[in-house]
């Protein structure tokens, strides 16, 4: 009786096990995270502050962008494309969902003068910087 109840465990371990698999993938699939963090690039070429986000598959209506200081703030949702529940995948590793970055600035911007651009997967974000004088000399009044 042991040997029975032992060899349905592990038939049914077996089951579950390869269910798994056509369900999520090989074990080389990646799960994705609650809230996904897109890859970004930012640089400062000297008059402005660039960040390029990639962000595959969305249009300009799927993101939200916006800066708090010297803090851009981006986020969205991505969607699939279709939904087919017949599917059987044998590798899932796009990741949908929402999705938020929160990127320090290297110096202080006019968010007003900001232009965005999207082309080929990539969000580029051209941020004006502002300029400020580096010192100014106060004078002593006599009193």
């Amino acid at each position: 009786m042991d040997e029975k109840l032992l060899a349905d465990f592990h038939r049914i371990r077996v089951q579950m096990e390869q269910s798994w698999l056509q369900m999520v993938g090989s074990l080389g699939s990646r799960f994705c995270p609650p809230t996904i963090e897109p890859l970004a690039d930012v640089y400062d070429n000297g008059a402005e502050v660039v960040v390029l986000i990639e962000l595959a598959g969305l249009n300009a209506e799927q993101v939200d962008i916006r800066v708090e200081g010297r803090t851009l703030v981006f986020s969205g949702a991505r969607q699939p494309k279709d939904e087919h529940s017949g599917r059987r995948y044998s590798q899932m590793e796009i990741c949908y969902g929402p999705f938020e970055r929160r990127l320090l600035l290297p110096a202080e911007v006019d968010a007003d003068k900001a232009k965005a651009g999207y082309n080929e997967g990539l969000l580029e974000i051209v941020l004006p910087k502002i300029e400020r004088k580096a010192s100014s000399q106060v004078r002593f009044a006599d009193r």
